[in-house]
């Protein structure tokens, strides 16, 4: 069975939108086996996007995705 990383970032944690992001991928038949609610650490942020780390938007991108809560899922199916 294929397993799928889904990452509800800042922005989507702050409009309330996990509980019907979940909802959806449910409603299709998806399975969820892991769910971690946390806050990003640079580092971790700076590891997960390594491969951007020479673009100009890097530093932005690491800024925005610890700038709140992230609700990291993986889903079955």
């Amino acid at each position: 069975m294929e397993r799928t990383f889904i990452a509800i970032k800042p922005d989507g944690v702050e409009r309330k939108l996990a509980g019907e992001i979940i909802r959806r991928f449910e409603t299709k038949g998806f399975t969820l086996v892991g769910l971690k609610f946390l806050k990003v650490s640079r580092e971790l942020a700076e590891a997960h996007y390594d491969v951007h780390k020479e673009r100009p938007f890097f530093a932005g991108l690491v800024d925005f995705i610890t700038s709140g809560p992230v609700v990291a899922m993986v889903w079955e199916g």
